[in-house]
């Protein structure tokens, strides 16, 4: 917003639009007799301190952009009819709408900042919530990388486990993959490693799962040395539980998992995860009845060959594959006789 003319003759005083400073002249000095309009929409403390630099004695160095920044906010639009109301109409089934499109609409990223600094203080609840983990998942994918640490700061107080059981939540979860495609590296890599120290647990969960497989996406689409090493320890994590994938309960989740690794490893490490499978008598076969699982167990197929594979075919057919060759066996040798 820019500040009015002064009714008294001075000389225009306005925000100058590259630096966010301001700057005026009255017509019998070098400092402006009243403070630019836009003081109004600040707390009173850092009015006074703007108030202070107008008048005989100045406080050099006020600005715009410094006040602005010490109140850690950008609210450059502070009229706007969302102003103060983003969160409240973030928890209503109706309002989220009119909030992400306010998002979608907005028209730089200082706009879009001020509306998710209103969401500040209440991430937590956001991201659990049926309609304000809209807005916030909307929030992620608008933001600039460097606009969205405040996110992470809050789920970084609530501590390890509290992000793990985000990553179970039926709504968290959908925040948590957000965050693994959109942000920033250094912090993506803390949440990683966050959710690598119950990998196993977050595997086996309905929702949890999806986490996972979006991290392996991303280690994928980014194989820095970071990551590399992140998705080894989440293959060592899974070939030290690979019984798991057996488990009635838990193998549906776990080998949807295993067939999202299997597809973005590197092929030494598949090899690694099909042996450790293949160690366990039985446990091919037991993964080749589920939905997920006979998928992972093809995979297994196509990484290992020689005998591992052979080894790898029986546990999948069993006695099936053992009675056909025999029977071919046998007619073999029927017709060597009558020859």
């Amino acid at each position: 917003m820019h500040p009015t003319e002064a009714e008294s003759g001075s000389h225009v005083v306005r925000q100058q639009a590259s630096s966010g400073k301001f700057c005026a002249k009255s017509s019998c000095g070098l400092f402006p007799r009243q403070a630019p309009s836009w003081v109004i929409y600040l707390p009173q403390e850092l009015q006074d301190r703007v108030n202070s630099s107008v008048g005989p004695t100045p406080s050099f160095g006020i600005t715009f952009e410094s006040v602005l920044k010490e109140k850690g906010s950008f609210q450059l639009r502070p009229g706007a009819w969302w102003s103060q109301r983003i969160w409240s109409m973030s928890r209503d089934s109706k309002g989220c709408r009119e909030v992400q499109r306010a998002f979608d609409e907005a028209t730089d990223q200082e706009e879009r900042l001020a509306m998710a600094l209103e969401l500040r203080g209440h991430v937590w609840e956001a991201l659990r919530c049926p309609f304000a983990n809209y807005v916030l998942q909307k929030c992620v994918t608008v933001l600039s990388r460097e606009n969205m640490n405040f996110i992470f700061q809050e789920l970084k107080q609530k501590g390890p486990e509290m992000i793990q059981q985000a990553a179970r939540h039926k709504y968290g979860c959908r925040i948590i993959q957000r965050l693994l495609e959109c942000g920033p590296a250094d912090q993506v890599n803390d949440l990683i490693d966050c959710l690598l120290q119950d990998a196993i647990n977050i595997c086996a969960h309905p929702y949890g799962n999806y986490v996972i497989q979006n991290l392996l996406d991303q280690s994928g689409k980014l194989p820095t040395t970071g990551t590399r090493e992140q998705r080894r320890r989440l293959l060592h994590s899974l070939m030290d539980n690979v019984t798991l994938v057996g488990n009635e309960s838990d193998n549906v989740y776990v080998s949807a998992v295993m067939v999202k690794i299997m597809s973005v490893a590197q092929r030494e490490e598949k090899v690694q995860l099909a042996r450790s499978l293949l160690r366990v008598p039985g446990l091919l076969r037991k993964m080749g009845t589920t939905r997920h699982g006979h998928q992972a167990a093809k995979k297994v197929l196509k990484t290992l060959t020689g005998s591992e594979h052979e080894d790898a075919r029986f546990q999948l057919y069993g006695h099936g594959s053992e009675a056909t060759a025999e029977s071919r066996r046998k007619a073999a040798s029927m017709r060597r006789q009558e020859t």
